[in-house]
């Protein structure tokens, strides 16, 4: 993974995304990068939440860092304090984040070019203040290998590559890690909807709920930690 080629692509809503040819993934749904961010982690994540003054967040995959920056745009709107702690085992690369241009898709866009800037900037590992508003922890480590503290947060993103390609992130085990990270009645939300993750959620005794997914997919799941 850490080899491999990734391509710059504009998806349909004409946001960028990145691909990986050789395993013919994106990092984004190509029917559209931001819309599919908003519905998953948004409108069926932190909208969905009770409102409250402070928020935990843990994300398996930063990727592009476009969670990031709209969970800091989302922290903006509505005057609340984030902890965003972030899992990436590969790091993109300089010339690949600063090509993407997010931050054009969000006004004001000099203030979120600057912020989107700081994310990737930030020190691996360490938690680094990036607003009034948004602390991020970017966590250096294979899924698999992360030992969370239990709960401690309110939200987990799970934006990992897909089964098709990487089976082994769509497991008991780590879902049995998110569970444990999770505040007791906190979200998981995933763009995924397969059976096999539904009856994995299940069996560790979240209530799973299907949602319409973003354009181009029918259903998407969260999850609340009973």
């Amino acid at each position: 993974m850490s080899i491999l080629k990734r391509e710059i692509k504009i998806t349909q809503d004409g946001s960028k995304t990145l691909n990986i040819p050789c395993w013919d993934e994106s990092y984004h749904s190509k029917h559209g990068a931001l819309q599919e961010a908003i519905h998953v982690f948004l409108k069926n994540g932190l909208d969905l939440i009770p409102t409250q003054k402070s928020y935990t967040v843990l994300e398996f995959g930063f990727g592009t860092g476009l969670n990031a920056l709209l969970t800091h745009d989302w922290a903006t709107r509505n005057s609340a304090s984030i902890r965003y702690h972030s899992l990436e085992k590969f790091p993109i690369t300089h010339s690949e984040w600063e090509n993407l241009d997010y931050a054009k898709l969000l006004p004001p866009q000099a203030e979120n070019q600057e912020i989107f800037k700081k994310m990737h900037s930030s020190a691996w590992n360490f938690e680094e203040k990036i607003s009034d508003f948004l602390s991020l922890k970017k966590i250096k480590i294979d899924f698999k290998l992360f030992e969370p503290e239990e709960n401690l947060y309110d939200i987990v993103f799970f934006d990992a590559f897909g089964k098709r390609v990487q089976p082994e992130l769509w497991t008991f085990p780590i879902f049995e890690k998110i569970y444990k990270a999770l505040k007791k009645f906190g979200l998981l939300t995933t763009y995924a909807a397969n059976g096999a993750t539904q009856r994995i959620l299940n069996e560790l005794n979240f209530n799973v709920e299907k949602k319409p997914g973003p354009p181009g997919k029918r259903e998407m799941l969260i999850a609340w930690k009973n």
